[in-house]
């Protein structure tokens, strides 16, 4: 008994003493007994410090007698005996960002005169042009932010964009020491928009935009089937060039973006906007003076891949539009091409919003020219039946010929709604106050249905419209007494919103007045103080 409890006490000398040397070789190694959960974690870490992976490999033996074999017959001391530490050697402390150091820049890898130069970090959408040091990816006829750099030691972003904080379209670099680069001008005459590449010993940071608010696209599928329109609302970051090629005259580059769009669906017709990201391809051909967007692919919209082409094509434009089961024939079509403002008639459909008694202009889908010349003319009737006849006003009693039936053209018909004509007179009102007359002058711009409604009177259901306009006006101020010469007359752009009725029993609806009207006149701004709710009526004679 007596030998055993002196060999068990021998052991434990052994086992301390071991331990005590490991701690003497290795100070900080003493406080693993503590956090050994947290050594297990920085262990999976990929090892990128050296300081660190030295401290790794002294403690290995460490972490190796610590392995517990519970079949073995090793004894085990108490932890607390230790004389353990709070610290750790594996707690890798927290550090700020690491600063990026100086760019140094030798024009000569770049086969020009040996100039060297050293500029502060940039970003990696940036792109240095320092003395004689060009990046050979800025090219003439792609659109740049020019960003002074600071002083070597500040972050590159710090100083405000050359023109205003505009995107210019480079269109030359000159030649020699100092390299002349010119942007587009947005005068008539002269141009001051260019600087030199030696003006600044720090340099100039260039930018890439390829992509630029108000930029129109129409979005496919990737069946290349078009499912709606994008328009860029606004950047959301960087444009950063990830891919150039010159070749034959030709440049191209690839970058990446990121942009909130207004994206509008064909089949629902209802716009919001959404955050996009996307790769966008631009090409600049050897005869033209800019670059083109081809494509910007990999966009995401709501969870579905498409791909986007620049412009609204509106030949792709999609309207479903489905036959009431109960008052008409249970038909579907899908009609192409059809303008927002334009009301559907296809087949056995017709769009319950046309309406006899009101104006309407005739296209159909698979041409651009409106039938009856292009005039508006009034609809008389709606037939019925399987496919609907369609009478509007005819020119002559003897033999009427305006009119068409709903299915006589497959592609189907657009009707855009007309209030306001060439020809027509107005009072402009303020209350009771004549402020002068309007007589329309020009009205080649849509007219636009905002909504219908339904009023019920003592003869009947009156129907009445309200369509959006925007025409030009011969416009002849009233003097005060109510005399008025034709000097004062002015032509002017005038909006509104045209309320026109539809009597019961009338055949013909008209303009009752036109309200929240607009002039593109600073007399809009007097009339707007004065006279704050300016009424455009028909002139009665």
């Amino acid at each position: 008994m007596m030998s055993q409890s002196m060999q068990e006490e021998a052991k434990l000398d052994a086992m301390q003493r071991h331990w005590q040397s490991l701690r003497r070789g290795t100070p900080s190694s003493n406080i693993l007994f503590e956090d050994v959960i947290e050594t297990d974690n920085i262990l999976a870490l990929p090892i990128q410090n050296s300081h660190v992976e030295s401290q790794i490999g002294a403690c290995a033996p460490i972490l190796k007698s610590l392995s517990c074999d519970l079949d073995s017959d090793s004894e085990f001391i108490d932890i607390h005996d230790c004389n353990v530490t709070p610290k750790s050697p594996f707690q890798i402390p927290e550090t700020e960002e690491p600063i990026k150091g100086p760019l140094k820049l030798d024009a000569s890898s770049l086969g020009d005169i040996p100039g060297q130069y050293t500029i502060c970090a940039l970003e990696p959408h940036q792109l240095p042009v320092v003395g004689v040091y060009i990046d050979p990816r800025v090219v003439p006829g792609f659109k740049y932010l020019v960003r002074p750099l600071p002083e070597v030691g500040k972050p590159s972003t710090m100083n405000k964009c050359l023109f205003n904080g505009k995107a210019l379209t480079l269109t030359s670099i000159g030649r020699g020491y100092a390299r002349r680069f010119t942007f587009e001008s947005d005068k008539f005459i002269g141009n001051d928009n260019y600087f030199w590449s030696d003006n600044r010993p720090e340099g100039y940071a260039f930018e890439l935009e390829l992509l630029s608010e108000g930029d129109k696209f129409t979005f496919f599928n990737p069946n290349g089937e078009p499912e709606g329109t994008v328009e860029v609302l606004s950047i959301e970051g960087p444009q950063t060039e990830i891919f150039s090629s010159f070749k034959n005259g030709l440049v191209d580059k690839r970058a990446t973006v990121t942009f909130t769009g207004k994206v509008e669906y064909y089949e629902t017709g209802v716009a919001k906007p959404v955050l996009l990201s996307g790769t966008i391809l631009s090409r600049k051909l050897k005869n033209k003076p800019r670059a083109e967007i081809l494509k910007i692919s990999r966009v995401n919209i709501r969870r579905h891949r498409y791909y986007l082409l620049p412009g609204i094509q509106k030949i792709h434009r999609r309207f479903t539009v489905r036959g009431d089961s109960i008052n008409d024939v249970p038909t579907k079509y899908t009609m192409t091409g059809l303008e927002s403002y334009e009301i559907p008639v296809v087949g056995t459909y017709v769009d319950p919003r046309i309406i006899p008694g009101f104006f309407y202009k005739v296209r159909p889908n698979d041409r651009r020219n409106h039938l009856f010349g292009g005039r508006a003319l009034r609809l008389l009737s709606i037939g019925m039946g399987y496919a609907k006849r369609l009478t509007f006003q005819p020119d002559s009693l003897v033999e009427p010929d305006n009119y068409l039936w709903s299915d006589s053209h497959p592609d189907g018909l657009g009707l855009e709604p007309r209030a306001v004509h060439k020809g027509m007179k107005f009072v402009l009102e303020s209350g009771d106050v004549v402020l002068g007359e309007a007589t329309v002058f020009r009205d080649d711009l849509p007219q636009v249905e905002e909504h219908m409604e339904r009023i019920k009177t003592p003869n009947g259901e009156a129907v009445q419209k309200y369509i959006f306009i925007d025409v030009l006006c011969h416009i002849r101020l009233a003097r005060t007494g109510g005399a008025s010469t034709e000097n004062e007359e002015h032509l002017m752009r005038v909006t509104g919103l045209a309320v026109v009725r539809k009597e019961p029993k009338a055949s013909e609806a008209n303009v009752i007045r036109i309200e929240n009207i607009g002039f593109d006149s600073q007399l809009l701004i007097l009339f707007a103080r004065t006279y704050p709710d300016l009424t455009l009526v028909p002139k009665i004679y």
